[in-house]
């Protein structure tokens, strides 16, 4: 029985590090939609002069180069949400918090935080454990010089 319980709680502690690394992983797909918008408006902008004296190839070029790197931010983007909605139903599922508590019909708090604090409520070793993590790091000191008197 015992080992049943350590089995599950390992297996919860490994899900709830997965969701964290995830929520805590910065979106790839922001730095690609800001330069998508930047060669599909600005350049075009600066280039729309050479458009009416004949030559668009920098315009339309730009455009297309522009809508092909929108794209892939979003695609990157959308590929980084399912991986952390999947984590997150995974965390739900490991941890047996009911559908109806999980994801209401209706709340203010958003679902990942809710998520959180429910796993934490039902497992409270999981924010010790994150606690005494942070708190075996070593802390970078900084010592000020005293000017000569």
């Amino acid at each position: 029985m015992d080992q049943v319980e350590h089995d599950e709680e390992r297996l919860v502690i490994e899900r709830y590090e997965a969701f964290i690394k995830i929520k805590e992983e910065p979106d790839p797909g922001t730095l690609p939609l800001i330069f998508g918008l930047v060669f599909m408006i600005l350049i075009p902008i600066f280039s729309f002069q050479d458009a009416f004296s004949g030559d668009a190839t920098v315009c339309w070029g730009s455009m297309i180069f522009g809508f092909a790197i929108l794209l892939v931010g979003a695609l990157l983007s959308s590929a980084q949400s399912r991986r952390y909605k999947k984590a997150m139903r995974d965390l739900v599922n490991t941890a047996g918090i009911p559908k109806k508590i999980a994801y209401p019909f209706f709340s203010i708090q958003a679902a990942d935080k809710r998520i959180n604090s429910l796993v934490v409520q039902k497992y409270p070793f999981l924010s010790e454990s994150k606690e005494s993590s942070t708190k075996t790091r070593p802390r970078r000191l900084v010592l000020s010089q005293r000017e000569k008197e």
